[in-house]
């Protein structure tokens, strides 16, 4: 068993942990996209086991990866979604208005990323043999990587909107927020280091990834409690009392002034 493995069996340990606090605590029907990524990780831990360590399955892991990562990759923007749909949950007028932005945000967020691909790609190629499963898995290894670093930034125009004005959200989505942001932030970054740093060995890198990853599922694990459904929390800058009023009668007009349009839109 390698180091990578036991990170990995560590990983998917505080995952199942994780889900299980949140069904103790009767929060897995709030946080069920949550609780899906968190499961089908798992479900791919055991794939990869199956795979490997069954001495009477032949079977290539690779492949199985690579059909298995679109599934993860919907996954991931569909919890960017949905954190976005919560935290404005109370602003319907510019929760309405969010969608279209970040559907814009998204392409152009989609489209940046594609414009860094090429040369990721290129560089994977170059270290990539030739055999087949090799060249592909370097492209969904790539693509991997655009997925992420677009809900990266998917989640970074929301956070800038929401650091600016003093938006009111449940202390378990202001943890959660920023969990996301170091979870994808590290992974896109780590991502480009094996790509662009090829003396690297890609097993640091793996475990790098999974050390991340399990950092945030123990932040969570510690953080996340029954009562921070309950407690409001505003994130961002830390305003006076005088200013942090008028940005909220800001935010509380845009809301009204959009409502109104959105119904005068429907009749």
């Amino acid at each position: 068993m390698t180091a990578t493995d036991i990170a990995q069996y560590i990983s998917d340990g505080l995952e199942v942990a994780l889900v299980i606090r949140l069904l103790l605590m009767r929060l897995h029907s709030v946080y069920r996209v949550f609780c899906a990524f968190l499961l089908f990780d798992v479900f791919s831990s055991a794939v990869f086991f199956i795979t490997t360590h069954t001495r009477y399955l032949h079977l290539d892991y690779r492949w199985a990866w690579m059909t298995l990562r679109p599934v993860a990759w919907v996954l991931a923007l569909w919890m960017v979604y949905a954190l976005v749909n919560a935290i404005l949950a109370n602003l319907p007028g510019i929760l309405r208005l969010s969608h279209k932005i970040l559907n814009v945000v998204f392409v152009g967020a989609l489209a940046l990323a594609l414009i860094t691909a090429e040369p990721e790609y290129s560089a994977s190629q170059l270290s990539a043999s030739a055999i087949s499963g090799n060249r592909a898995m370097a492209a969904v290894f790539v693509m991997e990587r655009v997925i992420f670093m677009a809900a990266l930034l998917i989640l970074l125009a929301m956070l800038a909107f929401i650091l600016w004005f003093p938006v009111q959200m449940p202390r378990n989505l202001a943890f959660f927020s920023a969990g996301f942001v170091i979870f994808f932030a590290s992974t896109t970054a780590l991502f480009l280091a094996h790509t662009y740093a090829p003396n690297v060995d890609v097993r640091v890198i793996s475990q790098l990834v999974i050390a991340f990853h399990s950092a945030c599922l123990a932040y969570w694990l510690i953080v996340l409690n029954k009562a921070g459904e309950t407690k409001p929390v505003r994130m961002g800058h830390s305003w006076g009392p005088a200013e942090q009023k008028r940005l909220v009668g800001q935010l509380e007009s845009m809301n009204a002034a959009l409502l109104r349009t959105s119904r005068r839109e429907n009749y």
